[in-house]
Parts: structure tokens; sequence; C-alpha cells
């Protein structure tokens, strides 16, 4: 496959988990794709943490006090977390090249060593930043999930038309959070310039907040506002039909997530949608 002339070059990490749902979604789902799309200025790394039983049983408890036991529950634990956590806020974790045993699937990939645990992720994402601008010359990072398929064409008209490379860029579908506006952690992009900044100035993100909101708030401080880019939300087949193939292709990020973490559809989307925009 020959690289397309003159168009910008992306650098992509998936956020990675090695066990089901996650790891299923990934194999049958996602890594298919990037073989069928026709823009090849792209590279891909999926990165991971430390996973253990451990460390899967501390990441229940934190999000289930976070989420599901009210409000004294979770503000509680975003104390803790803020306590806890305050020491390593500068810390980057180290990064290995991970084997296809670590990471259960058999594409490049990036060990992080830090427990696998939602609230760890702030640091993951930070070591795979690191990782990405001492080690590839792309202008344009993006981060997603496995739970994402990516059309490049669309997400390359848009850096070519709201990107100024001499200024920080930080896109994606923008949120409102309790601190600010933030990017969803499903679809970011940045630029090398945002990415390094990111990284040099890692103390002014939270250590207790989801990772996305982390981030917003850190580039908050540093004055860089986020650009909106839409997700294309397909979290049914019935839904994905209701859509052209002219409509698909047009969209530049598809977020899949379906059904219950027991019973996830996000695969079997994901197939049909391939098939649909790339047939």
């Amino acid at each position: 496959m020959t690289a397309n002339l003159g168009e910008p070059e992306f650098f992509v990490g998936v956020m990675h988990v090695n066990r089901d749902p996650w790891l299923s979604i990934a194999k049958e789902g996602q890594i298919p794709s990037w073989t069928l799309d026709g823009y090849k200025n792209f590279e891909v790394i999926y990165f991971h943490g430390i996973s253990s039983a451990i460390s899967r049983k501390m990441d229940s408890l934190i999000e289930d006090l976070r989420w599901n036991r009210g409000r004294n529950a979770s503000y509680f634990i975003s104390y803790v977390l803020m306590i806890v956590l305050a020491p390593w806020r500068n810390s980057l974790p180290k990064t290995f090249d991970s084997n296809e045993k670590q990471s259960g699937i058999k594409v490049k990939s990036l060990l992080i060593k830090i427990p696998e645990m939602t609230a760890t992720m702030r640091w993951k994402k930070l070591a795979f930043l690191k990782y990405y601008i001492k080690n590839s010359r792309a202008e344009f990072v993006i981060i997603t999930n496995s739970s994402s398929i990516l059309n490049f064409q669309p997400i390359a008209d848009f850096v070519k038309l709201h990107c100024d490379v001499s200024r920080p860029f930080y896109a994606g579908p923008i949120h409102h959070g309790y601190d600010g506006l933030f990017v969803s952690g499903s679809f970011t992009v940045m630029n090398r310039h945002a990415a390094e900044l990111l990284v040099k100035e890692r103390k002014k993100i939270p250590v207790h907040v989801m990772d996305d909101i982390g981030f917003g708030t850190g580039f908050e401080k540093l004055e860089v506002v986020p650009t909106d880019y839409k997700s294309l939300i397909i979290d049914s087949e019935e839904k994905l039909d209701n859509y052209s193939k002219e409509d698909l292709l047009e969209s530049g990020h598809f977020r899949l997530k379906s059904g219950s973490l027991e019973s996830r559809n996000d695969a079997e989307i994901a197939k049909k949608l391939l098939e649909k925009m790339w047939s």
C-alpha cells in the first residue's frame, strides 16, 4: 500500500484491555478495519496496562463508588484518589513492547507498566503520548478505544481545515464537565505541539477525575480551546440501517458501544458497518 502523498499523517493509539468483552471487540470488529481504509498515512498501536485479579477488584470497587453509590460516595472516592495519587502526579510509567501473550492480539502493542484500572488511565495515556513524541514523526496523534471505527479521509480533511500547526490543536466530540469543556476519550485528536505541551505540563492534569475530563482541565489551564468534531454513535444494527453508504463515508469516527458489559454487540455492528462502507 502506498501513502497518500500530501495528506496528514496520523499515529493512532488504541486503549486496549486484554480481556473480554474488549478483547473480542478488538479482534473481531476493529482490527480488520485498518486494512480496509483507503487512506494509508497512519500507524496504529494498541496500548494496555498490567492486569491482575487485585487491580480488577480495586477497579470495580472504585468505579462502583464513583458512579453507583450516590453523591456522598462519589465525593468520598474522589477525595481518596486525590490524596493517594497526588505523589505520582508528575510520574510517567515506563513502556515496553508487548507480545501476543501479554496483549492477546496479533498487532503492534505497547505495555504500560501500571495497573490496568480506570483510575490509572491518565498515566497510561500520558505514557503513550510520550512514546508517540519519541518514536513517531506523524504530525497528528489520535487516541481512541476498541469500540471505535475510524474513517481517515474525513478526519484528514477536518484537521487540514481547522488546525494551525504552529499552535496546539486538541479536538474531538466536546462535552461539558464540572470544570469546563473536555473532548471524549473515545476519540481525541491532537497535533504534536499539543501532545508535547500536555506531557510537559502534566502536573496541571488532576489525578482524581476521569482521564478525558482531566485532559480537558489540563488544556484549559494551558489556554488551549478544544475544537469540536462530532462522532456518529451507532449502538445497534437497526440504527446502522438508517444510514446510507454516502452518509457513513462522511463521518470520521464511529462510536459502537452497545448492550451491557455481559452482552456487547460492538463487533457485529462493526462488521456490518465495514461491509456497508467499503464493500
